[in-house]
């Protein structure tokens, strides 16, 4: 995080990207620091950027070594090889986006826009080779939220069928990751990657800083990180997502930890997403299986059921005995 009102790419808010207030800059000393550690130790830096011009010093820093920028859509112009991050409510300013069939796109998607989620990937279409929808607020979801939800991928669906028929292979992660993936791929943070706040501490994610959770560590520049994440954020310790076949899913360990007070736990409404999302692909594919490329997709099977945790309760007497010997259980 490059400052303290670095852009919120996910499902988290950052309430000091909205303020308007002064950035507090990562301190030169700690980004020479994290650059040199990636640099030695082949690891990739994503820089989070905020609404303010990066100055001079740091941005030579940056100039250095390999890494992903993550920028708000008003500082595209001045970062034309970053990701942008579009807000739901700011679809008035996406005519600004220049066409570009090879960009990817984070596109925030509010809880009170789930209705519009079709109309905004059409705004879209032409400026992206991959879109990336993160849905924010889905812990207050309810029945009438996913059933719009699920009609709005319905329709998402069929403008896909058309763009591929014209020749177009974009990708939208909520439907054509699951077709792709062969086994799971998540968010995996405070597994495989860890945030660095402009203060120098570690967290699991921004989501956990933002929340007022204790930082898991404070960097190191001679080995790196001085402590390590909880041991449960790992997949191998999630009980309900090792039985569960929906690949795409971010599986956000913040959203677990605020919602079951677990890291390792998803809550319902993940789940019933995650599915929902699941369902939208399976259908999808069938419809063009017949294609290439996708006839050489293996198909997603039908379930008959729709919450994870209904194939864990038929499963329970196994997961007792998992857990019997489990030490850490």
């Amino acid at each position: 995080m490059l400052e303290s009102g670095a852009v919120p790419f996910c499902h988290y808010e950052n309430p000091h990207f909205h303020s308007g207030a002064a950035p507090r800059w990562i301190d030169e000393r700690l980004l020479r620091g994290i650059v040199r550690f990636a640099e030695e130790n082949a690891v990739a830096a994503t820089f989070l950027f905020g609404r303010h011009r990066l100055p001079a010093k740091l941005a030579r820093l940056l100039d250095s070594v390999s890494h992903t920028k993550i920028v708000p859509l008003d500082m595209c112009e001045i970062h034309p090889d970053a990701i942008p991050v579009l807000f739901s409510e700011d679809a008035a300013l996406f005519g600004a986006l220049k066409p570009n069939p090879a960009r990817n796109l984070i596109l925030r998607l509010a809880r009170s826009d789930l209705s519009r989620c079709a109309e905004l990937f059409d705004a879209l279409v032409g400026k992206f080779g991959r879109l990336s929808v993160h849905l924010f607020g889905i812990e207050e979801c309810d029945d009438d939220d996913l059933a719009r939800y699920a009609d709005e991928l319905e329709k998402i669906s069929k403008t896909l069928k058309k763009l591929y028929a014209a020749g177009q292979k974009i990708e939208v992660n909520v439907l054509t990751d699951r077709m792709m993936l062969k086994r799971m791929r998540n968010c995996d943070a405070g597994a495989k990657h860890v945030t660095v706040a402009p203060d120098g501490k570690l967290y699991v994610c921004p989501a956990f800083l933002y929340d007022g959770e204790s930082a898991i560590g404070a960097f190191d520049g001679k080995i790196g990180f001085a402590v390590k994440p909880p041991s449960t954020v790992v997949f191998s310790r999630a009980p309900i997502c090792t039985r569960c076949d929906a690949w795409h899913c971010k599986r956000c360990v913040w959203l677990n930890r605020k919602l079951t007070l677990e890291y390792n736990i998803p809550s319902q409404q993940q789940c019933l997403i995650a599915h929902i999302e699941r369902e939208a692909s399976r259908r999808l594919l069938k419809e063009l299986g017949q294609t290439e490329p996708f006839l050489r997709m293996p198909r997603i099977a039908e379930l008959n059921y729709r919450d994870p945790m209904e194939l864990v309760e038929m499963q329970m007497p196994e997961l007792l005995h998992s857990a019997a010997d489990d030490p850490m259980l």
